[in-house]
């Protein structure tokens, strides 16, 4: 139990996390609809987390705090479900009125509700041994309650529908179309787990609806990510990425933990400790998350030796042309990623290889003279300069060209690694990397265009 209540604490912060970004993300034209949807997830931060500590209450609960408790887990669901009937249809004057009259009802069940508690329920247990649970009165209120809660949820559905449909994008359709599919998979968890079983006197399974609600919040960032329903800025987008990614890796690892030690162990739950031990773990591989991938991307770019892996290239590529730059360090890049035994930078006459160069001072002028066309970018080399090139181990050269086709320097390019030809290299590739090189020593020589 303990295990499933850190679930429905972390599942209420994603919740409410996804909604603050929402907020302070969205332009203005869409500020209404972005504050509809923050206090959806407000309330549906409530609910879940007053479940949470519903069901950890310990029996010595003084009866004043587990009515409480049983408050703050059933006047969260009469304003969620408002929140979502407003979401779709508040632009449309039939639906301020459905509205209007959703609110009516809402107020009704509340001020009920605090009238008298024993409307909505009989009694309440809290039990270690049987769990904590409220008994539902089988009553003519309830029965409103329950009818609220589907009406506002059906409207919700109706809404996004009606959108779907008559809608001029094609991106908003299908975004209402997978906000709807989410929503519907939540709403039918809620409302077996959640209405009907504790209606029923089966409360042990309410945890059910808050944990289902990841379903309809990440197809919901989805359609926000994919199709814009919801237009935010990069860094709010970036923030909410963030929150969606490791908030759900958190949510993941922990029920694939649950469900594998409950079938190894045959234990019901396991400890405080091992749970503790188990959110350091999750903090400690979400902290190296960026660590493995940039090792991840490094060794997959030196291994693949027939390939260039331009976006790892264009990646270190730029963050070099936001420094200072050490062209030998650069060659040196440059020969493992571009997979060549030497790559060398002729610029302003002066060599920078990624080893020791035996060039003597007579064959790096050569090569500095080296004429090639406009618009080319491989030299044409005569005889005698081919074999002076290889040499040294030099295949080829090439010219760096800057955005406006002026030649800033040269690139000196060995024999490949491996078993691969230089004939065989994608070439394509390589002049997509040369390109984007000379952006770089441009860049470098001239800061102000950074």
């Amino acid at each position: 139990m303990q295990l499933l209540i850190m679930l429905l604490i972390a599942v209420s912060i994603l919740t409410l996390l996804s909604g603050i970004s929402v907020l302070f993300g969205a332009r203005k034209g869409e500020r209404f609809q972005a504050i509809l949807f923050f206090l959806v997830t407000l309330f549906a931060f409530g609910w879940a987390l007053a479940i949470g500590i519903f069901l950890s209450l310990p029996e010595s609960t003084t009866p004043e705090t587990a009515q409480l408790s049983a408050f703050s887990m059933y006047i969260p669901v009469l304003f969620m479900p408002l929140g979502l009937a407003c979401y779709p249809i508040y632009r449309y004057k039939l639906g301020k009125v459905i509205i209007f009259l959703c609110l009516v009802a809402c107020i009704s069940l509340l001020i009920f509700m605090l009238i008298d508690p024993n409307l909505l329920y009989s009694s309440i247990t809290i039990s270690e041994n049987t769990g904590n649970a409220v008994h539902l009165q089988h009553n003519l209120y309830n029965y409103l309650y329950m009818g609220y809660f589907i009406i506002t949820c059906l409207i919700y559905m109706i809404g996004l529908w009606y959108n779907a449909r008559h809608t001029k994008s094609p991106n908003l359709k299908k975004a209402y179309n997978i906000v709807l599919i989410g929503f519907t998979t939540t709403g039918i968890i809620a409302l077996i787990f959640n209405a009907i079983l504790p209606f029923l006197g089966k409360y042990d399974t309410v945890w059910a609806g808050p944990l289902a609600m990841s379903f309809a919040w990440v197809l919901h960032y989805y359609a926000i990510l994919r199709y814009r329903l919801i237009d935010l800025s990069g860094r709010w987008l970036r923030a909410l990425s963030h929150i969606i990614i490791m908030s759900l890796a958190a949510i993941v690892y922990l029920t694939i933990f649950f469900i594998i030690f409950i079938a190894l162990f045959k234990i019901p739950s396991p400890s405080s400790s091992v749970i503790l031990l188990n959110v350091i773990m999750i903090i400690i591989v979400l902290l190296l998350f960026p660590v493995l991938n940039e090792v991840s991307a490094y060794v997959r770019s030196l291994a693949s030796i027939h390939d260039i892996d331009l976006v790892y290239l264009v990646k270190k590529l730029d963050l070099l042309s936001k420094e200072y730059i050490n062209y030998h360090e650069l060659a040196g890049f440059l020969a493992d990623h571009l997979h060549f035994q030497y790559v060398g930078l002729l610029i302003d006459d002066k060599l920078y290889g990624s080893q020791n160069s035996k060039l003597t001072t007579a064959e790096l002028n050569k090569i500095a003279n080296i004429k090639i066309k406009n618009n080319e970018i491989w030299a044409t080399l005569t005889e005698e300069t081919e074999d002076v090139l290889k040499k040294h181990g030099i295949e080829a050269v090439a010219t760096l060209r800057n955005a406006h086709g002026q030649p800033i320097g040269k690139i000196l390019i060995g024999r490949p690694l491996g078993n691969v030809s230089f004939a065989n290299r994608d070439i394509r590739s390589l002049e997509t990397a040369f390109i984007l090189i000379a952006h770089t020593i441009e860049s470098d020589k001239n800061p102000s265009q950074i």
